[in-house]
């Protein structure tokens, strides 16, 4: 039987003051979904000598495919909470032969690029999925000083023509703010995050604005994957994109509340903290 939640893409190594943490939107999501219940994969490409049997990572299957590098990224963030990224190590592109024949019939199916590393063909991989995506790796680019800058996403229509669920942040479409008209043309569902300014939801012609809930930031990292996953997993569950959206608020404030994957919670914590819904 497949998982319920596959997440593609890297696992990375994320510069901390006290060394590396394991980072990726391929790994905050599938901690997400490990610690809401459900049966977790993913798909990732890492150098030899990452810590595979890392604690965080336990009752997450992973199919590992061997790179010369992992990747590798450095985040400063500045008094305006704005990120600046260094690019420090690039691991191997994920190709649509690299997912196991067992897992393109998973319920939920996360494509979590962070550096332009997955195949775009994999998308057509699931013909049975809800298929979300996040596309900031897609729209990420870096010179020889390896400073990460932003991109035109070229290759969107052809990847939301098979997505259900598009996630990305204000910070995502800074550069070229025009294409979200598009991205809303090209996918049933789309939701704008704006981190403490909550979040925009675009379906059917509709205009849905929601808050974010209100706490202390620790750390913004992952934050972003945590509330797709949720969002994901709330939606596929309910079918409802705004209970989905209270859910996916609810799950992400946890997250931010404590450095990289050690304050996403469990299922029992967010029903203890989510917000009624309105009738």
């Amino acid at each position: 039987m497949p998982p319920a939640f596959l997440a593609i893409g890297h696992f990375c190594q994320d510069v901390t003051p006290n060394g590396y943490t394991i980072g990726g939107g391929a790994a905050y999501s599938t901690v997400t979904a490990r610690n809401l219940g459900l049966g977790t994969h993913a798909v990732t490409s890492v150098a030899e000598d990452f810590n595979r049997k890392n604690p965080v990572l336990d009752r997450i299957n992973v199919t590992y495919h061997d790179s010369i590098e992992t990747t590798i990224f450095d985040n400063q963030y500045d008094q305006y909470g704005k990120r600046h990224q260094m690019i420090l190590g690039i691991g191997d592109k994920l190709q649509p032969s690299h997912i196991p024949i067992e897992l393109q019939d998973t319920g939920i199916v996360y494509l979590c690029p962070i550096a332009d590393e997955v195949d775009p063909e994999l998308v057509r991989c699931f013909k049975h999925s809800l298929i979300g995506v996040t596309p900031q790796g897609w729209m990420r680019q870096w010179g020889s000083g390896r400073q990460v800058r932003p991109k035109r996403w070229d290759t969107a229509e052809m990847i939301l023509s098979h997505t259900d669920i598009l996630v990305l942040s204000d910070e995502d479409i800074l550069a070229n703010p025009k294409d979200l008209e598009k991205y809303i043309q090209w996918t049933k569902i789309v939701v704008l995050t704006r981190g403490k300014n909550g979040a925009i939801l675009y379906e059917n012609g509709q205009v849905i604005e929601s808050s974010s809930y209100s706490v202390k930031e620790v750390d913004p990292t992952g934050a972003g994957d945590v509330f797709a996953a949720a969002f994901l997993i709330n939606y596929h569950d309910t079918g409802s994109s705004v209970s989905a959206l209270n859910f996916a608020h609810c799950v992400a404030s946890f997250a931010v509340e404590g450095r990289g994957l050690t304050a996403i919670p469990t299922l029992k914590q967010v029903e203890n903290r989510i917000r009624p819904q309105k009738t």
